[in-house]
């Protein structure tokens, strides 16, 4: 582990003093595959939370399969986790909590207009700052269960990560000094541990209100390539996390999963 571990042990008990969550068990490693793939590795399980940090990823992964790539210090490839037992489920609607939790840790360091483009972007504007990436693993006998939740932010450099997207990172959003990476990651670890007993028991019902400011796709024109369907989004469901999208006939759908992109205006 890298001497860092120490440090963020220590900036993780300030941020949970005064309440009654159990500390995680911290690792940092300069670096790692998948910090995700680690915590879900069952020689890795431990009976409580645990964070893993890591200053380079190798083959994260995003959402569908797509690779998540942090060079030395450019990004936070941060992942956390919590056993999870036979007879409880997980809410759909966790990972857009979890997505609430990184905007909430951010705006608290200070980075101005983060929001939430559905399923799992965190942007600024058109342009991505970040993704989160929800994984379980079932328990079975012999072997405990687990939840994931994987968190990956552009620190510095987004411009040489070659996307055929617009992007962004932390350091340009803040003229060149963003927050420190220990900083950061203790941040999203205590917004993360604090909001996840209420996203397990309540799902997204506590958090409409941060919901309803931070959706960046609602009353936006859009289009859903998988499907071919276009229309209004008409916000996330509190109860299954799915996006509501009213087309041209004024039918409502419910998406579950897939690529949404905002129509520009006069595209049909």
């Amino acid at each position: 582990m890298a001497p860092e571990t120490a440090q963020l042990e220590g900036l993780l008990r300030e941020a949970l003093a005064g309440t009654a969550l159990e500390p995680p068990l911290v690792e940092v490693l300069e670096r790692v595959d998948s910090t995700n793939a680690r915590l879900l590795d069952p020689a890795q399980m431990h009976a409580g939370p645990r964070v893993c940090l890591a200053r380079e990823q190798l083959a994260g992964r995003g959402r569908r399969g797509r690779a998540w790539v942090a060079p030395p210090d450019a990004g936070l490839a941060l992942s956390l986790s919590w056993p999870i037992a036979a007879n409880q489920p997980v809410p759909a609607a966790y990972p857009v909590g979890v997505g609430i939790g990184v905007i909430r840790a951010l705006e608290a360091l200070g980075v101005e207009g983060p929001g939430l483009k559905w399923p799992n972007d965190l942007v600024v504007g058109a342009a991505k700052l970040g993704g989160i990436l929800v994984e379980q693993r079932l328990p079975r006998p012999g072997r405990p269960g687990r939840l994931v939740v994987g968190v990956g932010l552009n620190r510095r450099g987004s411009g040489a990560l070659g996307l055929d997207r617009e992007v962004t990172d932390l350091e340009a959003l803040s003229d060149g000094q963003g927050p420190d990476w220990l900083a950061l990651a203790a941040e999203v670890t205590g917004w993360q541990m604090r909001l996840h007993s209420l996203l397990m028991a309540q799902g997204l019902a506590a958090l409409a209100d941060d919901l309803d400011r931070l959706d960046v796709l609602a009353g936006r024109p859009i289009q859903v390539p998988d499907t071919g369907l276009s229309g209004i989004a008409r916000g996330i469901c509190l109860d299954s996390g799915r996006l509501r999208v009213e087309d041209e006939a004024g039918v409502l759908h419910h998406l579950d999963a897939g690529e949404v992109s905002i129509r520009r205006a006069g595209h049909a």
